[in-house]
């Protein structure tokens, strides 16, 4: 790890987390390996592997199940014809027109079997060979067997997620190739191909990143500068040839943020530890910029108690305190699964609430002894001034 970072480690934990390292101006001449183009204003991060996987434009394959599918019939042409002229008319209109269009056949499946891995491998495959001639009578199975596909226009793929969300999933090939996978793969894992790691609006998908071979001491030096007045980023790799680029610094806002939070929350560290030690399966990390904890009648986060305490601050005067705490809070979600011998418990959700040190400027003269410790636990980045007001962390007990 960088020494430019602090350690990242407490009683019981072997491993440093980090993300990324305090930035500094660099005079690497970018033009070398930026075909000639001269940039200015160049400030060069160390950062890890987590940060890499965040930040990398490169499409990533997850498991998803595949729950069932939509059959989508051919159209007539005048029916085709008639739905796009309805699209001029006003919405009143529209809804009093009666569609004929031929609506697509949903099947989804509602088995639960799922087999986790066993060290018994025989047992194992038993199991699996039963659960594969169960399949005979699942009714997306049954359904499928039942189709003609030269009476098919479309199929599209059904998958459910980890978190029990629902998305399309495109198949490949010819109606026959795409009923005979859905015939194959009904109520199992597949593999999805995603864009990228950032979904967007602050969600990052983490089931791509290994984090089994994440290692401390393993760096890569980001490159953030300006050409033609714009920021832009760009990643080298061990040769200073570029790994990858980004047309802005947007996302090095969720860098920064998870780093202050890993200087304080030892319940976050613990959690990427598990992730790290294969005791737990990574879901997804989440930057929520409008978190709404509200402080005003729950009791104060453990970071007040222990100043208000040693403080003797009355009543009256904590009162002052309360409204400060329910705003300009950002929330950093982080969900995962933990592994019990080879089987998976419920999902766990652990967030991360960070204050800005701007929401007690009411607190400097009114009880400036309060606001000084505040500030003098402040992790100050680039991000801004943030210090870990709370860290709470909360079990899914849905199916």
């Amino acid at each position: 790890m960088p020494a430019s970072n602090e350690q990242q480690s407490f009683p019981g934990s072997k491993t440093d987390i980090w993300i990324i390292s305090e930035g500094r101006e660099s005079q690497s001449d970018l033009s070398e390996i930026d075909g000639g183009i001269i940039n200015e204003n160049v400030r060069e991060y160390e950062i890890s592997d987590i940060a890499y996987y965040l930040l990398n434009p490169q499409p990533i394959e997850v498991e998803k199940r595949l729950i069932g599918c939509e059959i989508h019939y051919p159209q007539r042409t005048t029916t085709k014809i008639v739905e796009k002229l309805k699209r001029l008319l006003p919405g009143r209109l529209r809804r009093i027109w009666k569609s004929r269009m031929i609506p697509p056949e949903v099947l989804v499946s509602h088995s639960k079997i799922w087999i986790p891995p066993l060290k018994d491998k025989t047992l194992e495959n038993h199991l699996f060979n039963i659960s594969e001639s169960l399949r005979a009578y699942d009714s997306v199975t049954r359904r499928l067997a039942q189709l003609d596909s030269y009476k098919i226009a479309h199929v599209i793929g059904i998958c459910k997620d980890l978190g029990g969300s629902l998305s399309y999933l495109k198949l490949q090939g010819s109606i026959e190739e795409k009923l005979k996978y859905m015939h194959n793969y009904i109520s199992q894992n597949v593999g999805v191909l995603l864009r990228k790691a950032y979904i967007g609006d602050g969600l990052f998908e983490m089931r791509g990143f290994n984090f089994s071979a994440y290692r401390s001491d393993h760096t890569h030096r980001l490159m953030v500068f300006e050409r033609s007045g714009k920021p832009q980023c760009c990643v080298l790799n061990p040769d200073n040839a570029v790994a990858f680029r980004l047309d802005n610094d947007d996302l090095l806002k969720y860098m920064f943020l998870p780093q202050q939070a890993l200087a304080d929350d030892i319940k976050l560290i613990r959690a990427f530890e598990k992730c790290i030690r294969s005791q737990a399966k990574p879901v997804k990390l989440f930057f929520n910029q409008k978190l709404e904890v509200n402080y005003a009648k729950s009791p104060f986060p453990k970071i007040y108690r222990d100043i208000l305490n040693n403080n003797k601050i009355d009543i009256n005067q904590r009162n002052l305190i309360r409204p400060a705490l329910n705003y300009m809070q950002i929330g950093i979600s982080f969900n995962y699964i933990p592994q019990c011998n080879g089987f998976e418990e419920n999902m766990t959700t652990l967030i991360s609430v960070l204050h800005d040190l701007r929401a007690l400027e009411m607190l400097r003269k009114k009880l400036p002894q309060v606001h000084n410790e505040i500030q003098n636990r402040v992790k100050g980045s680039e991000a801004g001034m943030f210090y870990l007001l709370d860290s709470i962390e909360g079990f899914n007990h849905d199916e």
